[in-house]
């Protein structure tokens, strides 16, 4: 029973919860004050750090959203992929940083709903 389930839904479950990780994160830099988001961007010596900043909010809610919905969810998902390797390498570059870790994990499963899209599961369609 569980197993037809899973086969059923189990990957729009999954990429459900991927973009609803980059949803929160993103809508939380908002909450905690992008400022503080930007000092960090700043601090790498990464150029216009709070339009940087900006950019990854749109970025995390709006791909992420998408691959919520199921709406262009390639795209969303190699958008995100590129967001999270280019996050990984600026930020959580040590085998120490628990980060890595689960940044490659995530670029796993983005990795996954690219190549092969949405799964049967509820998927916007226009």
């Amino acid at each position: 029973m569980v197993d037809k389930m899973l086969r059923a839904h189990g990957t729009m479950i999954g990429r459900m919860l991927i973009g609803l990780l980059f949803v929160f994160s993103g809508v939380g830099i908002v909450l905690n004050g992008v400022d503080g988001f930007s000092g960090m961007i700043e601090g790498r010596g990464l150029p216009m750090p709070m339009i940087l900043a900006w950019l990854v909010v749109v970025l995390k809610i709006v791909a992420g959203a998408a691959l919520m919905l199921g709406f262009r969810t390639s795209q969303a998902a190699l958008a995100l992929l590129i967001f999270t390797a280019l996050a990984t390498l600026f930020f959580h570059l040590d085998l120490e940083d628990v980060n890595l870790f689960k940044n490659l994990a995530i670029i796993g499963g983005l990795l996954y709903v690219y190549v092969y899209g949405p799964g049967n599961g509820w998927r916007l369609k226009v």
